[in-house]
């Protein structure tokens, strides 16, 4: 552009010195007057092209001004933190299920039926992402419909998950605050529409305190084709005097007793299509919480010595066309003092385990079958411990009515070893469960 320009007045201003030169003006043969009109029209001409090309640059300088403001805009504008970038980067979802469960007892007492119906559990989420690697999630879980009217009310409003993750380098991340343990198939991963059946497998329920979260530092990453881990230090499970269940052990981050902390360590392989195998190990120096007490969380205390224990878990999913097969087996190796308090018969060896075959016979109706073992207390077998392992049977069909919601039916058998069997509970559960 600039180039031009000099072109255009090199060339009018020779042509002008050409027509005022004395040397040049001698040897025309045209007479004054029109000499001196032909050099008006070249000085107008060489006038208005000089106009012109101010009114260009003046064009060209208030354009290049106008860009720079909407540049100016376009980058305040994402920076700013208004309504609409943080919509853009917020993220709502939820999820939730209601059951009908049908037990029978077998036996003529009509009092040993289990008939009701509920509203297993609401779950609502919301994540937020501060920039490409920083990002924040929690869920706040409704259970049973309702919470706060009395110790015999069955629910319960809970915060579930609460954590900032930042991947510190490409593949690997660590994550800070209340979240989920990596262990098991369904602890990590429950919306109703990811499993078959309607209540989650009883194994990951009892043996593996599904939903199991703590507050804790966790690392995780990708590494080789396929591989992946995780690794966290966490609040440990503390057991309460009288009530050693697993289950009840868990603080779930509620002003938790952080005198004896937990390791879970998991390895992960999916680099095969269709196929996962996770192993993972959890251990606990002692159960007990070093004999502290903590009043605010009303836990009796079991003595002066210390419980220590490890929970080993290894799955397997195998997902090939149609076809599909869940297998996880999971066990806790407690310290032996622990049979000397109450309740702790055979508590120092749990175990369970569970098969569970699948067929897609549509791309919306699918079948299953689960059979599950378990004994909370194998360590021994007198006392409460006699007789304690339980076995299940459950069949049953999902469909899918669209991929993110799924409607549910199954029967159970049940046979459990310290029970007569005139009291072994049968009986049908449905289910309708949804996630967006």
């Amino acid at each position: 552009m600039i180039i031009k320009k000099l072109l255009t007045k090199f060339v009018l201003l020779f042509a002008i010195t050409a027509l005022i030169s004395p040397a040049y003006a001698e040897k025309i043969t045209v007479d004054r007057e029109e000499y001196e009109n032909l050099k008006k029209a070249v000085e107008y001409l060489l006038q208005q092209q000089e106009e012109t090309l101010k009114k260009a640059e003046d064009a060209e300088a208030k354009a290049e001004e106008a860009t720079e403001v909407a540049e100016a805009a376009v980058e305040a504008a994402e920076d700013t933190s208004g309504v609409g970038s943080w919509f853009e980067k917020t993220q709502i979802g939820g999820y939730g299920e209601v059951l009908y469960n049908n037990g029978t007892q077998n036996s003529d007492n009509s009092d040993n039926i289990s008939n009701e119906f509920d509203v297993q559990r609401f779950i609502f989420y919301i994540g937020h992402d501060f920039t490409d690697n920083i990002r924040f999630f929690s869920e706040t879980e409704i259970e049973h419909t309702r919470a706060g009217r009395g110790d015999d009310d069955p629910g319960a409003l809970e915060l579930e998950q609460a954590y900032v993750e930042w991947d510190y380098a490409e593949n690997h991340s660590v994550l800070a605050g209340l979240h989920l343990v990596p262990i098991g198939i369904i602890n990590e991963t429950h919306e109703p529409e990811t499993f078959y059946g309607v209540e989650r497998p009883r194994v990951e329920s009892r043996i593996i305190p599904t939903t199991y979260r703590v507050n804790g530092v966790k690392l995780a990453g990708q590494f080789g084709k396929g591989w992946s881990y995780d690794f966290g230090i966490h609040e440990g499970l503390q057991f309460d005097d009288g009530d050693l269940d697993i289950r009840d052990a868990r603080q779930s981050g509620a002003r938790a007793n952080a005198e004896n902390l937990a390791g879970t360590g998991r390895i992960k392989y999916t680099g095969t299509p269709g196929l996962e195998l996770g192993l993972a190990l959890q251990y606990q120096d002692d159960f007990t919480q070093d004999d502290t007490s903590n009043s605010n969380l009303r836990r009796d205390q079991l003595g002066d010595s210390g419980i220590s224990g490890h929970l080993t878990e290894a799955h397997a999913i195998w997902q090939r066309g149609r076809f599909g097969l869940r297998a996880l087996y999971a066990r806790w190796d407690i310290d032996s003092d622990v049979e000397d308090l109450d309740d702790g018969d055979g508590r120092d060896e749990m175990f369970g385990w569970y098969i569970e075959p699948s067929y897609k016979i549509t791309d919306k109706l699918g079948v299953f079958a689960r059979f599950t073992q378990i004994d909370e207390r194998a360590g021994d077998n007198d006392g409460e411990a006699e007789d304690s392992e339980e076995e299940r049977f459950l069949a049953g069909v999902n469909y899918w009515l669209h991929p993110n919601v799924v409607f549910k039916a199954d029967f159970q058998l049940e046979d459990d070893e310290d029970r007569d069997s005139s009291n072994d509970l049968d009986g049908f559960n449905l289910g309708v469960g949804w996630s967006f």
